[in-house]
């Protein structure tokens, strides 16, 4: 009996042990302000109520794109699409969405995608934008479609790529009682210690993005390096656990509560572009959508997943660039 006792103590000590210790390397590693680290190619806006940061490429006078990352993501993993898109005469905007990128991190129950996509209009107005296209990706399609439903008369076009949105009215949507994940994924001391080891592991990063795309060879050790830089900011670990608490247990997506809108204002040109082989927000999805949205165009690309502008970037932009000289040249 003494032998199981001292069995599971030294068990338990060891993995207190490891926990520790990624706790400490979380502590070197958060340890800098974004202002400290962020690409000096960028700048803060002020939004409504946090200072966004945001990187430009191309003429102010050209047509505007607006780039909304995915979840996990930043602006500059959209590098390779705003380059074609300054080259082809548009001017790119890609901003970091709250939680991820440099941007300021309000509350975490301050981050539903109505309250982003007013950030995003607050956006549009300091730059002193009329009229822009809006690409949404991914998490970042609730923002999009919401910035489009609070200025529909000012968005040129939206394009939509692998978005992970619900567009169709929920039966229940009664809160329910908090249950044991729940319980314990408050317990943020353990919480943090789950997410050091992994989420925020910089050596789990390449094998996490992975799992989002078909062919792992887009990965690259350059776009590995790019995609951790924020997580070197103070508190991420500990934030994003408050945050993925806030989504997982209490999002309320108000985009399936009211189905008219949809019709009645999102009037505007809408182009669907998706990764064939997605298996996160898979093509029958984007069919789906596409019936909601009776006015939109559904384009694929074949061979790639959920991420085809970093799986296959010059069929992404040869997709999107047509698309949208289609709207500009009516």
């Amino acid at each position: 009996m003494k032998l199981i006792q001292y069995f599971v103590l030294i068990v338990g000590l060891f993995i207190f042990s490891v926990f520790a210790f990624y706790a400490s390397l979380r502590l070197y590693r958060e340890s800098l302000s974004p202002e400290e680290i962020a690409p000096k190619t960028g700048r803060w806006i002020q939004s409504n109520d946090v200072n966004i940061y945001i990187q430009e490429m191309g003429d102010p006078k050209n047509p505007a794109v607006v780039l909304i990352h995915g979840m996990g993501s930043w602006s500059e993993l959209w590098r390779e699409t705003m380059i074609a898109l300054s080259q082809n005469g548009y001017y790119a905007i890609a901003i970091d969405l709250p939680p991820f990128g440099f941007s300021e991190r309000p509350k975490p129950t301050e981050l539903k995608s109505i309250q982003q996509g007013k950030r995003i209009v607050s956006v549009i107005d300091a730059l002193g934008l009329q009229n822009v296209h809006l690409l949404g990706h991914s998490f970042g399609g609730g923002a999009t479609l919401h910035t489009a439903l609070l200025i529909p008369k000012r968005i040129l076009s939206l394009q939509l790529v692998d978005i992970a949105v619900n567009l169709e009215e929920k039966i229940d949507s009664t809160p329910s009682e908090p249950n044991l994940f729940e319980t314990f994924w408050n317990f943020s001391l353990l919480r943090n210690r789950l997410l050091e080891v992994t989420a925020t592991n910089p050596h789990l990063t390449k094998f996490l993005f992975s799992q989002f795309v078909h062919s792992s060879d887009c990965i690259t050790e350059e776009k590995v390096k790019v995609i951790q830089l924020p997580m070197r900011i103070k508190g991420t670990t500990s934030f994003l656990g408050d945050w993925l608490g806030e989504f997982i247990f209490h999002s309320d997506d108000l985009l399936a509560k009211d189905t008219k809108q949809y019709g009645k204002n999102l009037t505007m040109p809408i182009d669907l572009i998706w990764g064939d082989l997605d298996t996160v927000t898979p093509l029958a999805d984007a069919k789906k959508i596409n019936s909601i949205l009776t006015n939109s165009r559904l384009h694929t690309i074949q061979g790639v997943g959920h991420i085809p502008q970093l799986e296959s970037p010059e069929n992404f932009n040869k997709v999107l660039l047509k698309n949208l000289k289609d709207v500009d040249s009516r």
